[in-house]
């Protein structure tokens, strides 16, 4: 499973560089008004921060929220500014706004696709810790009464 999403969302993690450098020349383009200049530092605030919904710690899950929240934040900038000026910073890094897209339901499919397969082990090992519950119970009532 973890091997499946890994290769669903190595696309978007050889982008990272370039999403990068977006972010870096939009934040810069003197040309953009300081509202949307911000709202590309805010994603990235929260791609660093260590305060999010999906803590880090969280495999895979910790790393798409925050990548997730950092590429919808350049979206929203992209779609605001000038298309001229949009695209020439996408030329610059060799990103297109379908690309983003793309990955942005990559990271949103993916995610999907681990949570049902944590809840699924998580139900699994609720099960399991129960009838070891159940067992040990059993046993435990068969040494008082009998």
């Amino acid at each position: 499973m973890v091997k499946s999403a890994l290769t669903l969302l190595s696309p978007v993690a050889r982008r990272l560089p370039s999403y990068s450098r977006l972010a870096w020349a939009l934040v810069r383009d003197g040309r953009l008004p300081l509202r949307h200049r911000a709202l590309v530092l805010g994603g990235v605030a929260y791609l660093l921060s260590p305060i999010d919904l999906i803590p880090g710690i969280i495999p895979l899950l910790g790393q798409m929220d925050d990548l997730a929240v950092t590429l919808l934040s350049l979206r929203a900038v992209l779609r605001r500014i000038p298309p001229d000026i949009a695209a020439g910073h996408l030329a610059a890094t060799g990103l297109t706004r379908e690309g983003i897209d793309e990955d942005l339901r990559t990271l949103n499919t993916t995610g999907r696709l681990l949570g049902k397969t944590a809840l699924r082990y998580g139900w699994r090992a609720a099960g399991a810790t129960a009838r070891g519950v159940a067992k040990l119970g059993r046993l435990i009532l068969q040494r008082h009464t009998g």
